[in-house]
């Protein structure tokens, strides 16, 4: 297989993304007629990781950061999307790993993706660390843009996310809106690698999100 070949191969696959829409949102049953697929969740985060970068200017190289965001859910094309709420969740991390060889096999740079995916489960870097609350927070802002347009709603939930453990601990707490079960469950990985009482501009956002609604634009 000659380089144009493999160029071929790699972004036919991935274009691929563009036709997988999220699973969590068809678990919710989210009443909207066109939903978010992972390519759409792609670039959002790639976007967030951009503006989150330009306003706090963290110690993290921002190529690596979007080329992490970029290829760390290329494994779907060949896993799916899984969700949490999924039995075969908790072998995600295997199956991903045999995914993305398959799927970079053959590119020169294929040991470089293949790290920085490796780096994104483990966050074993800043950058790695960086790309992991983006990936959550993004999710979570987006579960505010369905909330305010009334498409996101407990009760249209399947039965898979009403009888998930920790949803009905934040409904016997009083959590109603639906966004909010994002943002709680969220929340630690806002709060991962952070000292007792320390802030940062990702838990900033989750609380702001929490407490008001998205700026008109």
């Amino acid at each position: 297989m000659d380089k144009i070949e493999k160029i071929l191969r790699y972004y036919l696959l991935t274009n691929k993304l563009k036709d997988t829409i999220r699973t969590g949102w068809k678990y919710w049953n989210v009443k909207k007629q066109r939903l978010e697929s992972v390519a759409e969740h792609i670039y959002g985060t790639c976007m967030l990781a951009i503006a989150v970068w330009s306003e706090t200017l963290p110690p993290v190289n921002l190529a690596e950061v979007l080329m992490t965001l970029a290829v760390h859910e290329t494994e779907e094309i060949i896993i799916g999307d899984l969700t949490p709420f999924d039995a075969g969740y908790k072998d995600k991390k295997i199956k991903g790993e045999q995914a993305i060889k398959k799927i970079f096999a053959g590119l020169m740079a294929e040991e470089v993706f293949v790290t920085l995916i490796k780096n994104f489960d483990e966050q074993s870097t800043p950058e790695a660390q960086f790309a992991y609350k983006v990936d959550k927070l993004e999710c979570d802002i987006q579960a505010k843009i369905y909330d305010e347009q009334k498409f996101l709603k407990l009760e249209n939930a399947n039965e898979k996310i009403k009888k998930d453990v920790r949803i009905k601990k934040l409904t016997e707490k009083g959590v109603k809106d639906a966004y909010k079960f994002f943002v709680y469950m969220d929340r630690q990985a806002m709060q991962k690698n952070l000292k007792q009482g320390e802030s940062d501009i990702f838990l900033e956002i989750s609380k702001y999100i929490e407490k008001h609604s998205l700026p008109k634009v």
